[in-house]
């Protein structure tokens, strides 16, 4: 979740820049803007130009960050655009809520300022040592190893797995098995054997996402494939909705790709997902982007057609 501002838990910036001195801050669940990874951005809130030394800081802490929460070296990016600067690195899947935590105290710690969190024991910290303990904490916390395991495992065997907060789930549609996250078998215990993808789908752009998903999804079924789409309407399969609202984010791409009838899956991509928590899905057999239009500049730190 975004932890924008925390004292009044918008995400809209305040005109208190010095205590909450980010727009937006979340966590980043696939391959995205920044790196193929997972991981966690930040998106300043300075009007004026970032000074490279305040950025120099804030790189120093998030390399003493992952040395304290004993995470491997990874990719550290900054981006520069019309409105501030994105402040993104990778991290662990299964501790990025200490990820966002980490970025914000990275940023805020650059600044000389203290930590602006929705994290109740983060918030209002000043001590750099206290930080990175009450952090080393929330890792520990939210770690999962057994799910990093299945991960890297069904990476291995060239399999799609999908992982959130409730469940992990490993090949996708009819060829799809699913686990609560509370109670995940071991690596050898998983059938292997009985698992696969189905075809896939992406679609994207500024307009016309949702026809073409409708149209792809009707050649689908004329071709005699159970399918399921999801889009701005809500997730349907074989063109029955099974539940309504807009779903063109991650949550419907998984919800699309579990559903164990489905051999074929087509799915809206929005921009705003893309941009805010990364690509769900990174084996699909096809994509499709529609057109680029003038809509939506500024969010995320896009603020032109070529951004």
């Amino acid at each position: 979740t975004s932890a924008a501002c925390a004292s009044s838990g918008s995400t809209t910036p305040t005109t208190d820049a010095v205590s909450i001195p980010y727009t937006d801050s979340r966590r980043l669940t696939g391959p995205n803007l920044y790196f193929h990874a997972t991981g966690a951005a930040l998106e300043t809130a300075i009007a004026e130009p970032v000074d490279d030394a305040l950025l120099q800081r804030w790189r120093h802490n998030v390399r003493d960050l992952r040395q304290a929460l004993h995470w491997p070296q990874a990719d550290v990016v900054l981006r520069r655009h019309a409105s501030g600067v994105s402040l993104a690195f990778a991290a662990p899947p299964d501790q990025l809520y200490a990820a966002v935590a980490g970025n914000e105290w990275a940023w805020c710690d650059a600044l000389d300022l203290p930590v602006a969190s929705d994290v109740p024991a983060l918030d209002g910290v000043s001590d750099r040592a206290q930080a990175l303990q009450v952090l080393q904490q929330l890792a520990a916390k939210e770690a999962r190893p057994a799910a990093v395991a299945l991960l890297q495992a069904a990476q291995a065997h060239g399999l799609p797995c999908l992982l959130d907060e409730e469940a992990l789930s490993i090949g996708s549609g009819i060829g799809a098995r699913i686990w609560p996250v509370a109670a995940l078998p071991a690596v050898q215990d998983v059938p292997w054997t009985d698992l696969h993808a189905i075809p896939t789908a992406l679609v994207t752009g500024s307009n016309g996402k949702t026809t073409t998903v409708r149209l792809i999804a009707a050649m689908a079924r004329v071709a005699g494939l159970v399918t399921a789409h999801s889009c701005t309407d809500g997730i349907y399969i074989d063109n029955v909705l099974a539940e309504g609202g807009d779903y063109s984010g991650p949550v419907g791409a998984r919800a699309v790709l579990r559903q164990p009838q489905t051999q074929a899956a087509v799915l809206e991509t929005a921009r705003g997902g893309l941009l805010r928590r990364g690509v769900e899905v990174t084996g699909a057999q096809a994509a499709v982007i529609t057109n680029l239009s003038e809509d939506h500049f500024g969010e995320y730190g896009i603020h032109d057609l070529d951004g």
